[in-house]
């Protein structure tokens, strides 16, 4: 015996997760870049010095992949959506692959305790793990 709402459920979910679409919000290209392959992507977050508010924290994305040219980059802090697409430039490694780096500076005005994650473009539409930022401002400027 077939449960309709099952079967329904398991084509829907097969394909948004086999969808490229699913990882690219926001105008992410589909399709690839021929034979380049996004190898990693990886989020820090450098939080702040002290709990002394207004203050900033330092958010960097690397990513490394096969071949040379720009990178789609979007920032997706948990709960709240994604940013806007960043086109980032990639400098050639030692060892043949390429390397985009970006760091972008947010600005704390009160007590945080978020999470983000970074979104690569393209290809396979990799991700970064979440990284977390928390301040509860105990002291104010």
């Amino acid at each position: 015996m077939t449960v309709p709402f099952l079967n329904a459920s398991a084509v829907l979910f097969s394909a948004v997760f086999a969808s490229t679409a699913f990882a690219l919000p926001n105008g992410f290209a589909p399709g690839g870049n021929g034979p380049n392959q996004v190898l990693s992507a990886q989020l820090g977050i450098d939080g702040p010095a002290s709990d002394i508010c207004p203050t900033t924290a330092a958010m960097t994305a690397w990513v490394i992949q096969t071949e040379g040219g720009p990178v789609q980059m979007i920032f997706a802090r948990r709960g709240q959506g994604v940013g806007a697409p960043i086109m980032v430039a990639t400098v050639k490694m030692a060892d043949g692959r390429y390397m985009a780096t970006f760091t972008k500076q947010l600005q704390i005005n009160g007590p945080i305790d978020a999470e983000y994650r970074l979104l690569v473009g393209g290809g396979s539409g990799t991700t970064s793990n979440w990284v977390s930022l928390a301040t509860d401002c105990s002291a104010t400027d």
